[in-house]
């Protein structure tokens, strides 16, 4: 059989209806009040608009009332599910299906419109269709899935779970496989090889080390108050007199349409003796947020090498879980009380993270008290929560150990072999 790897390019088209479409669509197939990571998306399209369109500013409040009739009138609903095929059945999508000739169609990211369009083509001609979530977030925050599938892959109970209440999934059609993303975490927390990136950031091999991961000024718009202070606080010597401090910024400090580049005179001005500011080896990409792969290993290093790590409601709270790290959840705006839409504490609210918190694997600071009750804590118990902290790390991600990605290939295998069968039964 043939081998390899080859790319097709496929566009959806990205116009101002199909953009108004996918702004839209959560207000209509939603309950988007009682969905704090969506109700956090509308405020931002009603008060944090820089648009000077009127149709931009005004559009989330008539899509609000439509929102509020339908509880009245929920054929309005059923109506925009009929405009919602018509629109997924793109042409140009059949066309690259007729071209490759797929047995299985997988989607990472079905709520976005081109996968969606995809599964859809795939499905009108009779091909198998399987969905592997690349984001924990993506059931519970983005919305209702376009378009769905046979099979699904999950990253571990708390997925598969999401997967059986938000769509009605039958168990024998998911596979709880692991993260393969986080397999290197497996090796790092083996055998952890941090010191040579501690002298390459002008650190101390063999001193101790807070890792602090940042996030774009969309979700922690303050979050550099807070480097300031932590960064203080080592250099008056506040938790030891050795201690050092990593931070990092997110790749989308630094690039795309959500950078805010007046921070980086202020992240340079932190750097002292024991302060380092470890800054992301990013792709161009279309996505903000990739990485190369050198660099996803000195994530991982600098994780496992960490007395504590610390993040404003992101994933690398998992990845610092994976190689057996405490993470510190940062969840307030320094000296502020920004309005619950800006601010960083809203994300403890979103149901995947709200979750994570409720399992036990993270802790969280909701002031700057709280941050120092927990940083003390941990760098006096290294250890504390450890048991909880492992198992909810298993509700997240299933086993940790390094087989996620053979497990995901085995399931694609088994999935393929259930679409075959019944093909070589009938010949």
């Amino acid at each position: 059989a043939k081998q390899g790897v080859e790319l097709y390019e496929f566009r959806a088209p990205n116009n101002l209806f199909t953009v108004d479409y996918m702004f839209r669509r959560k207000y209509f197939l939603e309950d988007i009040r009682n969905n704090p990571g969506l109700w956090a998306k509308h405020l931002r399209a009603v008060y944090g608009t820089r648009s000077l369109n009127p149709y931009f500013r005004l559009r989330p409040y008539w899509y609000f009332w439509t929102y509020k009739l339908i509880g009245y009138f929920p054929g309005i609903r059923e109506r925009f599910r009929k405009q919602e095929n018509r629109i997924l059945d793109y042409d140009k999508a059949v066309e690259v299906i007729d071209r490759v000739q797929p047995a299985l169609v997988v989607a990472t990211y079905p709520v976005n419109l081109p996968e969606s369009m995809l599964l859809k083509a795939a499905q009108k001609r009779g091909r198998a269709t399987a969905i592997h979530l690349l984001s924990w977030d993506n059931i519970t925050c983005k919305g209702a899935f376009p378009a769905l599938a046979d099979y699904y892959i999950a990253w571990g109970p708390v997925m598969k779970e999401e997967f059986q209440e938000y769509y009605d999934i039958p168990e024998e059609r998911i596979f709880s496989c692991g993260v393969p993303h986080f397999d290197m975490h497996y090796d790092t927390r083996q055998a952890p090889d941090y010191q040579e990136y501690l002298r390459d950031l002008g650190l101390e091999p063999q001193a101790p080390y807070l890792f602090v991961a940042m996030s774009s000024p969309n979700f922690a718009p303050l979050g550099m108050d807070i480097i300031e202070w932590l960064a203080a606080k080592v250099r008056d010597n506040a938790f030891g007199a050795d201690l050092q401090l990593i931070v990092r910024p997110h790749p989308q400090n630094v690039q795309g349409s959500q950078a805010d580049l007046s921070w980086l005179p202020r992240l340079e001005a932190v750097k002292g003796p024991r302060v380092a500011i470890d800054y992301p080896s990013v792709v161009e990409s279309q996505l903000p947020w990739s990485m190369q792969d050198h660099d996803m290993k000195r994530l991982s290093n600098l994780l496992a090498g960490a007395a504590v790590t610390l993040n404003y409601g992101s994933t690398v709270a998992i990845d610092a879980l994976m190689v057996d790290k405490p993470a510190i959840v940062i969840a307030f705006d320094g000296e502020e009380e920004l309005p619950w839409w800006q601010s960083g504490r809203r994300q403890m609210e979103y149901v995947h993270y709200r979750k994570l918190i409720e399992l036990g694997g993270v802790r969280v600071a909701y002031s700057y008290d709280q941050l120092d009750e927990h940083l003390r804590y941990y760098l006096e118990y290294p250890d504390g929560d450890l048991d909880v902290r492992q198992q909810a790390l298993y509700q997240e991600c299933g086993e940790n150990d390094g087989q996620a990605t053979k497990r995901v290939a085995a399931a694609l295998s088994e999935i393929l072999e259930a679409i075959y069968e019944p093909v070589k039964s009938q010949s």
